[in-house]
């Protein structure tokens, strides 16, 4: 009986490093887990698998990450990897993570730079040999490898050492000692077992994916973290407004010649809407109605929501050239388009770009491209203070201001310009609601 015991017990081992192992061909790696600071869902000798995050993936909030630890976050100033979950983003590009068995969040943000991975799959157990020799603890070793032995069947056994590298990058296991060679049978099993444990955990820091285990909410005894799931980002009411302000909007005409807004105008709570031909609006145009009320009100959601999503990338404040879907901030806090910006799509048409910033200004004569499936109505442009479109310039997507906004003469924009809290004025400009 013994015997049969043993031999599911191994069987059931072959299939948890076939598991660990199989990814590592994609290309994903895993680790040993040393600690319980992610109990109870993962258990010191888990191995968990990782895949590396693309520069274009967003930053999984609520997700569990593998990460580097500067030593100036540690206790004992020695710097490590972690594998803790993401339980906030903060407004300047930081997120704020957690052990699900821990009361506080870590006291240090982490940055996108320092994640090495997200976690994917969750292997139990199959690294405990490994913890075991890291730690010292030599008798659990002994006691496993005692479930196996069995009366000798046969003698003259020839042992001899061979030595398994470890890789210390990511389990800082060191070397370590396996017997090889002809043992007798009643104890091969139990070499086996042992031998097999220990070059599954070894070779597990070299895996891939499959489906992941990790939940977005995390509940032990003395705590529980819930990550809310993002907004969705949606115009509401506002969608039919080509310009939607707060206090007035002002168009400035020349010889007759005024702008042209393709869409309905609105201001809430403000009234004023002046210098527009009576041909200039093709929509509505609604002073303070119920209508602009309302638009203004789910304009400001989307405004708050926009800060919801984690950026992407943090890049130079000059934007130009090609652009992949994804959220944005600026290594100043301001964005400044000039010559000619391409958002690509890549053939996704629910690709979406967002761009944050203090301010934005759209360079005289610059354009906004968008190609391969990007479309207007899921390009958002968010400031803090203050959105200027330069003279001639050509804007896409949706323009939300805290402040005032200006399309100054000849612009051209296919999309919407707001300002929530301020004034909009434009000249002799082209405003076209997708």
């Amino acid at each position: 009986m013994a015997g049969i015991i043993a031999q599911v017990y191994l069987g059931l081992l072959l299939t948890l490093v076939a598991i660990a192992i199989v990814p590592a061909a994609l290309g994903w790696h895993a680790t040993v887990i040393q600690t319980g600071s992610m109990q109870p869902h993962i258990d010191p000798g888990d191995v968990v698998v990782s895949s590396a995050l693309s520069d274009d993936a967003p930053v999984p909030v609520g997700g569990v990450v593998q990460y580097r630890s500067p030593a100036t976050a540690e206790p004992d100033h020695v710097a490590r990897l972690r594998m803790h979950r993401i339980v906030t983003a903060n407004d300047d590009g930081t997120y704020v993570t957690a052990g699900d068995a821990n009361a506080e969040v870590d006291s240090t943000p982490l940055t996108r730079e320092q994640i090495t991975g997200q976690a994917r799959l969750l292997v139990p157990f199959i690294g405990l040999p490994s913890l075991w020799i890291g730690h010292g603890n030599f008798l659990s070793l002994a006691l496993v490898a005692l479930l196996r032995t069995l009366p000798p069947r046969s003698s003259n056994p020839t042992p001899e050492t061979v030595q398994v590298p470890a890789d210390t990058a990511d389990q800082e296991l060191g070397a370590q000692l396996v017997p090889a060679g002809r043992p007798e049978p009643g104890r091969r099993s139990a070499l086996a077992l042992v031998g097999l444990a220990t070059v599954g955990a070894l070779v597990a820091c070299r895996v891939p994916a499959s489906t992941a285990g990790f939940t977005a909410r995390t509940t032990t005894a003395g705590n529980t973290w819930t990550v809310a799931a993002l907004p969705t980002l949606s115009l509401g009411r506002a969608a039919g407004y080509a310009l939607l302000v707060a206090t007035g909007i002002r168009n400035s005409s020349f010889l007759g010649t005024g702008s042209s807004v393709n869409g309905s105008v609105a201001t809430s709570p403000g009234t004023s809407i002046d210098g527009f031909w009576p041909w200039d609006i093709t929509g509505a145009t609604d002073r303070n109605t119920t209508n602009a009320r309302n638009a203004r009100s789910d304009a400001l959601t989307l405004y708050t929501a926009l800060d919801a999503y984690p950026a992407t990338k943090v890049i130079p404040p000059t934007l130009t050239g090609t652009l992949s879907p994804g959220v944005y901030t600026s290594t100043t806090g301001a964005f400044t388009i000039s010559g000619t910006l391409t958002l690509d799509g890549g053939g996704d048409p629910s690709a979406r770009f967002i761009f944050r910033a203090t301010s934005i200004t759209a360079a005289p004569r610059s354009t906004v491209t968008l190609t391969n499936d990007a479309f207007p109505n899921r390009v958002y442009w968010k400031s803090t203070t203050t959105i200027t479109l330069g003279e001639s310039s050509t804007g896409r997507g949706t323009y939300l201001a805290s402040g005032d906004a200006t399309a100054s003469r000849n612009t051209s924009l296919y999309g919407r310009l707001i300002s929530l809290n301020g004034a909009i004025a434009i000249s002799r400009s082209t405003i076209t609601n997708p």
